[in-house]
C-alpha cells in the first residue's frame, strides 16, 4: 500500500504491522485513580476512563464523571509534584446528553512540555449533535478554551491526540465509516480550528483503537486490527508513518 495523493494533507509511508508492546494504550493500567474528587452532581467516577499524561514534574489525569441520569462531565486534575497531591478537579465539559453510562470510550489527553498546552480529545452526544470533539488548556488545565468538533457522527469514536507547538494532530476512529477506518484532523493554530481532514487507513484495511505521536512533520499512527465480529483481534498492532505537508 502506497503514499497517499499529492494534495492530501499528509504523506503517508506504508501500512505495517507489529505485536503490542509496554507503552501502548491497552498495556497501560488506570494506576491514578486514588483520591479522585466527587464532582458536582456527578458523583461515581468511571475508573477504566483515566487517561494520564505528564513530565517527571507535571501531571494530568483527566477521566468521566457519571451523573445520575447515566450521561457524562469530562473532569481533569493537575499535580505539580508528580501526584503527590492535586489541585481542585475541571469540569471540562458537561455538554453530553447520552445514556451510556461508563460504557463509552475514554478520553484522549496529550500534554506538550515544551508550550505547557494540554490537549484533549473526547466523545459526547451533546444536544448539537453528537461526535469527536477537542477542547485544550493553555495554562496547565486551570482553564479550557471551547470545545471545537472534530467530527460529528452517532457511533462512539475512540480518539487519541498529540501536540508541538501551536501543531496538533487527533486520530479518531470514523463514526460515519461503514467499515472500521482512522480519520486525521490537522490543526496548525494550536487546535481553534482544524484545517485539514484527511484518511488515515486505506479502505481495504479495518482499523479500532488509534493512538497518534507528532514529532516536527512526523506523524505516526498505530491501532488495533478487529477480527470478524468487530471485536480487536489480539495483539497485532497496525501503524503508518507520514510527512505532513
Amino acid at each position: 500500500m502506497g503514499s497517499a495523493c499529492v494534495n492530501e494533507a499528509v504523506e503517508w509511508g506504508d501500512v505495517s504491522y507489529r505485536g503490542s508492546r509496554l507503552g501502548d494504550p491497552d498495556t497501560r493500567s488506570a494506576i491514578m485513580s486514588a483520591g479522585l474528587p466527587v464532582v458536582s452532581g456527578a458523583p461515581v467516577p468511571c475508573i477504566r476512563s483515566i487517561r494520564t499524561t505528564g513530565t517527571e514534574s507535571e501531571l494530568f489525569r483527566v477521566w468521566w464523571v457519571l451523573r445520575s441520569d447515566s450521561s457524562v462531565v469530562l473532569s481533569v486534575q493537575h499535580s505539580g509534584d508528580r501526584g503527590a497531591s492535586w489541585q481542585a478537579a475541571v469540569a471540562v465539559d458537561s455538554r453530553d446528553r447520552g445514556r451510556r453510562g461508563c460504557h463509552r470510550p475514554a478520553p484522549g489527553v496529550f500534554y506538550d512540555a515544551t508550550s505547557g498546552y494540554l490537549h484533549l480529545v473526547y466523545f459526547i452526544e451533546g444536544a448539537e449533535g453528537a461526535g469527536v470533539f477537542f477542547s485544550h488548556s493553555m495554562d496547565k488545565g486551570r482553564m479550557f478554551h471551547a470545545s471545537v468538533a472534530v467530527v460529528f457522527g452517532n457511533k462512539p469514536s475512540a480518539a487519541s491526540v498529540a501536540g508541538a507547538g501551536d501543531s496538533v494532530v487527533v486520530v479518531f476512529e470514523d463514526p460515519n465509516a461503514t467499515t472500521p477506518r482512522v480519520g486525521i484532523a490537522l490543526s496548525r493554530s494550536a487546535g481553534h480550528i482544524f484545517e485539514q481532514r484527511s484518511q488515515v487507513t486505506p479502505d481495504d484495511v479495518s482499523a479500532l483503537a488509534p493512538w497518534v505521536a507528532l514529532d516536527h512533520r512526523r506523524i505516526t499512527v498505530w491501532w488495533k486490527t478487529p477480527d470478524k465480529s468487530g471485536s480487536l483481534y489480539g495483539d497485532r498492532v497496525g501503524y503508518r508513518t507520514g510527512l505532513w505537508r
